[in-house]
């Protein structure tokens, strides 16, 4: 039996310091992503404390100068998201002394929050942090732990290692112990939510759109709340790690065709357990397949790209969309999504009118990200080549256009 430390991770979206171990490192990331895991990992013999107690958290957040006395260096502090300012303050003591390599390893959720903390504390210092962000697993990460499993099976699990550690492990139960404990406790005492039952409607509504343009006033309207409040509990999402909003395509000179981001949540089991889904004959059947599948593509587009910066956009006029449009050293890579093992000839139209639109000089290539078992290249007549990969696909799909490499549609 598998357990969480010895599932391997393959890519992580890490912020290097100008020196390779600087003297403080932060693990962040979404809540169940095996932050605590990876750092026990990584430095076993550390002494480690955890801001867990509220006693903790508040000496480490009023007065961070004594906790620190009684941790020197090397030190893993965990649930650090809950003193943020104890980044500010180790900031000071490393301008001020030398530490070891590594000598602080803050881990903690909220990754927003803390990213902005540590570029914020050490502006000055660029060479004493190292960020490392961890989300859940990759396809090939996944496939690796369980190999045996159909992708139904993988995007109703997500991305969740424990999910992943034990072949006897349930979803459903760990997502109900994940939305009762860390959505519904966490994020609700976090936010002084005074109405549990409008949050629970107000995560369901926001399952059910994503991969869809966000609207926020909507979704108010739907849950029956205000839409300050709407903006701010969308917000403490993204800032959690739990859902992002992807920009629409901005041309180099003009205007965005559309304003408003789309929404994407960062776990398919999540977004499959809020929408109602527990088994692969109610995806195959719900009308929330699409949606659920290109939620998993977005997914695996952020981690193969996280170590490169590039900004995963979309782009839409009012009479067509793509899915993705990536930045790529030989130019824009157009991704469309279909819950499909081929895809329809209307989609090859719709992507080349596109990339026509967009400028058939600056792309580098146009791909159908679908459930195929084998790549196969679709084309109009004289046209170019639009490939359809499956998930396995996309490393090896980039890899040419980072290389600069022939790339299909290129």
């Amino acid at each position: 039996m598998k357990n969480v430390d010895s599932i391997a991770r393959n890519r992580t979206q890490s912020t290097h310091a100008n020196s390779p171990n600087p003297p403080l490192l932060v693990i962040t990331g979404p809540r169940g992503c095996g932050k605590t895991h990876r750092a026990q990992t990584l430095f076993p013999s550390y002494r480690r404390t955890a801001l867990s107690l509220p006693s903790e958290a508040a000496q480490a957040h009023l007065d961070p100068a004594a906790f620190l006395a009684g941790l020197p260096p090397p030190v893993v502090i965990d649930d650090v998201q809950l003193a943020p300012r104890l980044l500010h303050h180790l900031a000071g003591e490393l301008e001020r002394r030398p530490c070891p390599p590594d000598g602080y390893v803050l881990v903690g959720s909220r990754p927003e929050t803390l990213a902005a903390a540590a570029a914020a504390a050490f502006r000055d210092q660029p060479g004493a942090v190292r960020l490392i962000r961890l989300e859940g697993l990759s396809e090939a990460e996944a496939t690796a732990a369980r190999p045996g499993l159909s992708i139904s099976q993988r995007l109703l699990r997500g991305g969740f290692p424990a999910l992943y550690a034990a072949p006897a492990s349930d979803p459903d139960a760990f997502m109900r112990s994940f939305i009762a404990d860390h959505l519904a406790r966490e994020l609700a005492a976090q936010l002084r939510v005074d109405s549990l039952h409008d949050f629970e409607r107000f995560l369901r509504g926001v399952a059910v759109r994503s991969g869809q343009v966000v609207n926020k006033a909507a979704l108010a309207r739907e849950v029956g709340i205000a839409g300050s409040t709407a903006a701010i509990w969308l917000e403490t999402l993204v800032d959690a790690g739990l859902v992002t909003l992807v920009q629409p395509w901005r041309p180099p000179q003009g205007r965005p065709l559309v304003k408003s981001p789309k929404l994407f949540m960062l776990d398919t089991g999540l977004c499959c357990h809020l929408l109602g889904i527990r088994t692969p004959d109610e995806l195959a059947s719900s009308p929330h397949v699409a949606a659920v599948w290109e939620t998993c593509v977005h997914a695996e587009l952020r981690q193969l790209t996280a170590s490169t910066g590039g900004e995963i956009v979309f782009w839409r006029d009012r009479t067509k969309e793509a899915d993705f449009l990536l930045p790529t050293p030989r130019g824009l890579l157009i991704i469309d999504t279909a819950w499909t093992e081929m895809p329809p000839a209307a989609a090859v139209g719709r992507l080349m009118r596109i990339r026509k639109a967009i400028g058939e000089e600056t792309v580098a290539g146009v791909a159908i990200v679908c459930r195929t078992p084998d790549r196969q290249s679709l084309r109009e007549p004289a046209g170019p080549l639009v490939e359809t990969v499956g998930l396995a696909d996309l490393p090896g799909l980039l890899t040419l256009c980072e290389a600069g490499s022939h790339a299909p549609g290129g």
